[in-house]
C-alpha cells in the first residue's frame, strides 16, 4: 500500500474515533476551545504552530486554518486528531527528556534522527543564531540549553525544544531535540517523531524565505 493510502486510512480511523468523543471534554484536556459553527456542529479551535486551526465534527471531520488560506496537510490532520484523542490534561512539568527516553523511542530513533535531528543540524548547525530569528516566526521563545535553543509551542500541551551547540576546532556542531516528559500523555511515539520533523521543516522553510 502506498504511503498516501496509509495516511488516508490513518486519518479515516482517527476521524471515526473523534466523531464519537465528547468535544467539550477533549477540547478542555487538550488546551483548546469548542463552539458551534453556523450548522450547529461542534468546532474545536486550537493553536497549532502559531496559527489557529478549526476542527469541525460532523458527518466528516473538517480541519482548516483560520488565519491563512494554506491547506492543512494530511499528516497534520492526523497529528491534530491524535492529539485530541490522546490528551489527558496532564500539566507540563518542565522536566525535559530526549526521544530515547520516550517509551518505545528506541524503535523509532533512527527515523526520528533522519526526520528531525539531522535536518536541524544540517540547516542551522553552521549558523545557529539564525534558529532564534526563524523561531520567532512560529511563536518560539528562547530557551537556556546548549549554545542556542528555542522552545516551539507546536500544540497547546506540546512544547518542542531545539538545541544547538556550536562547533570548534575539536568538535563539529551538534543538535538535540527535547520534550516535556508529559509528551507521552498526548501523542504516541511515532507521532512525536512526525511532529518533530514538522517543526524542523517549518523552520527550514522560514530560513529559506528569509534568505531569498
Amino acid at each position: 500500500m502506498a504511503r498516501i493510502d496509509d495516511y488516508k486510512e490513518s486519518f479515516r480511523l482517527a476521524s471515526e474515533e473523534l466523531k464519537g468523543v465528547n468535544p467539550h471534554r477533549v477540547a478542555k484536556l487538550g488546551g483548546a476551545t469548542v463552539d458551534l459553527d453556523a450548522q450547529d456542529r461542534p468546532q474545536i479551535t486550537l493553536r497549532f504552530f502559531n496559527n489557529d486551526v478549526a476542527i469541525t465534527i460532523g458527518e466528516e471531520i473538517e480541519i482548516q486554518q483560520l488565519e491563512d488560506s494554506r491547506e492543512v496537510s494530511l499528516p497534520e490532520k492526523i497529528i491534530l486528531c491524535h492529539y485530541l484523542l490522546g490528551s489527558d490534561g496532564s500539566r507540563l512539568t518542565n522536566n525535559l527528556i530526549n526521544f530515547r527516553q520516550i517509551p518505545d523511542g528506541h524503535f523509532y530513533f533512527s527515523a526520528f534522527q533522519k526526520r528531525a535531528t539531522e535536518p536541524l543540524l544540517m540547516t542551522f548547525g553552521n549558523a545557529p543564531e539564525t534558529l532564534l530569528q526563524c523561531g520567532e516566526k512560529i511563536g518560539a521563545v528562547v530557551a537556556q540549553y546548549g549554545d542556542f535553543s528555542i522552545t516551539v509551542p507546536a500544540l497547546p500541551k506540546i512544547p518542542i525544544t531545539l538545541v544547538l551547540w556550536k562547533g570548534d576546532d575539536e568538535f563539529p556542531p551538534e543538535a538535540s531535540i527535547l520534550f516535556d516528559e508529559t509528551i507521552m500523555k498526548y501523542l504516541p511515539v511515532e507521532d512525536v517523531a512526525v511532529i518533530s520533523g514538522m517543526t524542523v521543516y517549518k523552520l527550514m522553510g522560514i530560513k529559506k524565505t528569509l534568505e531569498s
